[in-house]
């Protein structure tokens, strides 16, 4: 804003002052014929910010009547009012803002507090899996150690008979087979057994190692 058209709007407000008329960006800019609204405030704020002293300069040297003195008093007690309620409104609103804001990082903490709580919860199961995982497969081990072992004392029956089945009676040749039928039986049994429990044994160790790293994940987060 040139240092002319700052005057302009000096004398156009001085002059509406003495008509006893409140200046305003309006009724400035209609006085002065063109102008942007904003510097016409801007250079208003300057006049009004102005005005205490130069009024104060000018009772010093001048007996100013006091219709013009009471009349300056009400504009300037009206422009500390507006200033006032500006300054108001604009708390308002950066209160308002400041409680926005505050609401918002409430109910994101109460958020991220509600994930980790059922993050927890998962870990626990998880963890809970894992200990039942382990445990099932401490059983199938011990099982599977007790079918190998039974089947290595089949196997040695099973030795034991067909060594015996060299040619003797009929009787004695019709037991053996029928042993040795039966103790077939039993090997293949237990053999289908240990394979099961094996196939068992490799399937929950799988499954618990899946489960130890989903844990492990979830404590990265």
């Amino acid at each position: 804003m040139s240092t002319e058209k700052r005057s302009q709007i000096y004398e156009i407000a001085d002059q509406l002052l003495r008509e006893g008329v409140k200046p305003t960006q309006q009724n400035v800019r209609e006085r002065l014929g063109s102008g942007s609204l904003t510097t016409i405030n801007r250079a208003l704020n300057e006049w009004w910010g102005q005005l205490g002293s130069r009024l104060e300069a000018q009772t010093q040297g001048f007996d100013l009547p006091d219709p013009v003195v009471k009349q300056v008093n009400r504009l300037w007690n009206e422009a500390l009012a507006y200033a006032d309620k500006a300054s108001n409104q604009r708390v308002e609103i950066l209160q308002k803002k400041h409680a926005d804001a505050q609401a918002e990082l409430d109910s994101i903490d109460s958020k991220y507090t509600s994930q980790i709580i059922d993050l927890n919860k998962i870990v626990i199961q998880l963890r809970s899996d894992i200990s039942s995982a382990d445990a099932a497969i401490k059983e199938l081990r011990a099982e599977l150690k007790s079918e190998q072992d039974s089947l290595f004392k089949a196997n040695r029956e099973l030795d034991s008979l067909l060594s015996k089945s060299a040619p003797g009676n009929a009787l004695e040749q019709k037991q053996t087979d029928k042993d040795l039928l039966e103790a077939r039986v039993r090997i293949k049994i237990q053999d289908e057994e240990i394979t099961r429990l094996r196939a068992q044994n490799a399937q929950l160790s799988e499954d618990n190692a899946q489960l130890k790293y989903q844990v492990k994940r979830l404590q990265e987060i």
